[in-house]
Parts: structure tokens; sequence; C-alpha cells
């Protein structure tokens, strides 16, 4: 389980510092790129951090209600975004939080930490299939939605003891009755944190080396089959039992490295990695719409340049994909 450490206090007051807001603010703007809100926070840049700083050292700050709209990418999604000025907030809890969790999150956890990353739990699921014959695939039924915030806020209690702080995670998670809204920086964050729990069961109760998670997608390795198929039944009842989660049936499979592993996107082999057709088709479309707006006036030459080196970083890692080559003159 999870080691005993000593509990943290006595940071919320570097939570509402001023310098602790401005980095805030900074990391915000990178993530919200140029729009009028922005802008327009950039514009009384000082006065609104003052401002915001005087709200959480009274304890007066209130969230916003959460702004909804859907996508198909390639499902369905509904995506929550909070305004401007409450996603500085966001921030700013998580520079004073994630210091002191991430020493405790193990290194077999990928998503939206420093260092990490999908390239990074992609090539990883590539080493544990050279030295192992069977997976174990599956992910979490339903994950950001059926987070309890009261399980969630008793695990943060384990490592914090600043009642600010506390207070401040209650006041983000009331924007949503239960689960965590999908688009929030802190759900993210508190993604990890929850599920870090389960983390230490694998490896340290259930003793796995050979583990992957990517929020809530994960890899179970093993020469052992029947050793799999009782690690699945285990797992099952932690999540079930521990944290009032379950797994997913149609994406809980076991199967042998020759059949390749889908994950994230990609099917990976122990000698290969091909991008699945239907991520490629997506960014493909993707991709011709960018060359559409540019063309017609609706994007920047920079704003394209950015967008294109992107996609362009991560097909990288994927020279046979000659279909898109095209797009390299466009650059």
């Amino acid at each position: 389980m999870v080691k005993s450490m000593r509990r943290v206090g006595n940071k919320y007051q570097e939570f509402c510092s001023f310098a602790n807001l401005h980095l805030a603010w900074q990391k915000t703007r990178r993530g919200s790129g140029f729009t009028q809100e922005s802008a327009l926070f950039f514009r009384e840049l000082e006065s609104e951090l003052l401002g915001l700083q005087n709200e959480l050292v009274t304890g007066t700050w209130v969230p916003v209600p959460l702004r909804f709209f859907d996508i198909y990418d390639p499902k369905h999604r509904e995506i929550a975004v909070s305004p401007f000025r409450d996603r500085v907030v966001h921030h700013a809890l998580i520079n004073v939080l994630e210091p002191i969790f991430e020493p405790c999150f193990i290194p077999d956890s990928f998503a939206t930490r420093k260092g990490k990353g999908v390239h990074a739990a992609v090539f990883s699921a590539q080493e544990y299939l050279q030295i192992n014959h069977y997976y174990l695939k599956s992910d979490i039924e339903k994950f950001f939605d059926s987070v309890p915030h009261d399980i969630l806020l008793s695990i943060i209690c384990r490592k914090i003891k600043d009642r600010g702080l506390i207070e401040m995670c209650q006041k983000v998670l009331s924007v949503s009755r239960k689960g965590l809204p999908i688009g929030s920086r802190t759900s993210q964050f508190f993604a990890n944190v929850y599920l870090n729990h389960f983390d230490h069961f694998v490896k340290e109760k259930c003793h796995v080396k050979g583990f992957v998670r990517y929020m809530d997608d994960f890899v179970v390795f093993e020469n052992n089959k029947k050793l799999l198929m009782d690690f699945k039944s285990k797992l099952a009842f932690f999540l079930f039992d521990e944290l009032e989660l379950t797994l997913k049936p149609t994406a809980t499979f076991l199967n042998h490295r020759q059949n390749g592993l889908p994950f994230l996107g990609r099917r990976i082999f122990p000698n290969i990695i091909r991008l699945r057709t239907q991520n490629l088709r997506l960014i493909t479309k993707r991709m011709d719409l960018l060359e559409k707006k540019l063309s017609c006036g609706s994007l920047t030459d920079e704003a394209f340049v950015h967008s294109m080196n992107a996609y362009w970083a991560m097909l990288s890692f994927y020279p046979e994909l000659k279909p898109l080559r095209k797009y390299l003159i466009k650059k």
C-alpha cells in the first residue's frame, strides 16, 4: 500500500502568494492561447491577481459554474470549461500540491507528469512486451464520472493537514456533485492522486513487475497466463472495494504479445509500434482542416506552423507514414 509519510501543513500562505498566482497565470495563459478572456485578464493583470489573492486569503473565493460542450474525437465526450480566472486558481493549487504528491507516485504512472507522457508510456509497454509473453489490458468504466469526492478527499488528507488547502480542494470539487469534470487541469491531477492508491496495491501487494498506467488505462505484463487471470480478479476487487470503481468489461482482455497490444492509439509489438488506422485518419482530417483554415484566412501562419509542428513531433516516431508527407512541405 502507499508508504506512510509525514503529512504536510502550513502551505496555504504559499498557495496565496502573489508569486505563485503569477506563475499560475503564466501556465494558464500558455494552455489557453490568446483568447479574449485571457487578453482581458492580462490587461488588468496586477489588479486581477491582487483581487484574486485577497479572495483566497479571506476565504471568499467561490468557483464559477462550469460551461460544458460536446466533442466527438472520435467518441463522444462532454468537456467542462472553467473561466480563465478560476483556471488560474487551479494551477496555483497544483503548483503547491504537486511537489507533495509527486514523490508518492510510482514510476509506471505516465499521465500528465513531467518527464512522462504518451510516448514514454508506449515505449515502456513495448519494453515489457519484449520480456513477457502475455498481457492483461483494461480501463475503468466511466472513470472521471465515477470518482467519489469523499474518498478522494480522504486520500488527500493522508498527505495534507493544511485546513486551507483541504477546503480549496473541496471548493474546486464542488462544481460537480460527483466525479471529475473532463477538461480540467485539477481533474487530471486528482485522477493521479486517486489511482495512486491502486498503483501501490498493484506493485506492493500483488508484486506485479510489469505494469504501465496512463490515466485510467492500464496494462499488466506476465509470462504466466494463469497468474494474469488471478491478478484480474484481485485488481477488480480492490478497485470496487476500496475506490468504488469497476473495470470496463468490453475493454478488459488477456492476450499474447504476438497479436500486438492496443494501447494509447497504437498497436504495440515487441519490435515495432504502429499508429492505429483510426488515429491516422483522425490526424489527417485535422491536418486538412488546418490547411483549409489557413487558406481562408481564419488561421495565422504562426498558429498553423505551431499546430503542424505538434503533429509532426508525434508522427516523427512513425517514419513509415508516407501518406502524410505532403504536409511537410506546407509547414
